[in-house]
């Protein structure tokens, strides 16, 4: 399949979910940045309550894409983690960060840390930029990593939920981002 009619497929594949999603979970999706910001719960918790409502709202999305068990191109792109997102992925294994950050040179096609046996090793604790990663092309083709740069599709996107997302990031004074890499590197 070509360029432009993965494009389109991409796009009624779009429509299609945007079409199908369950009205308690667009209802949910349209509230969640309201409901976390006014939760008095540690910025942990909060990313913890959204990782949970992702996990609903993107098992109803997985029907659409191709991203299966077993595929992992992704984890060979850049994988931007914040303060918050390496203390909940401390906090929920047993890996710690790197002392010192590593260099960040064209990390581009290196694979993550946790990609583990073709799988990410530390799935239920994954960060945000990967749970929201969903292609929605017929085929994984286009995410192999010498070709996920050169076309462009549509991509899954809920607006409250990276609006949360943004708001936790505040809360816990998580303004810099690392690359995954650089943070638990080759001592994961």
């Amino acid at each position: 399949m070509d360029a432009d009619e993965e494009r389109v497929f991409a796009q009624n594949n779009f429509e299609r979910l945007v079409a199908e999603i369950p009205v308690r979970l667009s209802e949910r999706e349209d509230r969640f940045s309201n409901k976390i910001k006014r939760s008095k719960i540690t910025p942990l918790k909060q990313l913890e309550s959204l990782y949970s409502f992702m996990r609903e709202l993107y098992a109803f999305a997985s029907k659409y894409t191709p991203c299966k068990k077993g595929c992992s191109d992704c984890c060979y792109y850049p994988v931007t983690v914040s303060e918050v997102e390496i203390a909940h992925i401390e906090a929920h294994t047993k890996n710690k960060r790197n002392k010192q950050l590593s260099p960040n040179r064209g990390l581009h096609g290196t694979p993550c840390p946790f990609l583990k046996d073709g799988g990410c090793s530390i799935y239920e604790a994954r960060p945000y930029v990967c749970r929201r990663h969903v292609v929605l092309t017929k085929t994984n083709e286009w995410c192999k990593p010498e070709l996920s740069n050169s076309e462009t599709f549509p991509l899954l996107k809920f607006s409250s939920i990276d609006d949360a997302f943004d708001h936790i990031r505040r809360e816990s004074k998580s303004f810099e981002n690392h690359d995954i890499r650089q943070v638990f590197g080759n001592e994961a």
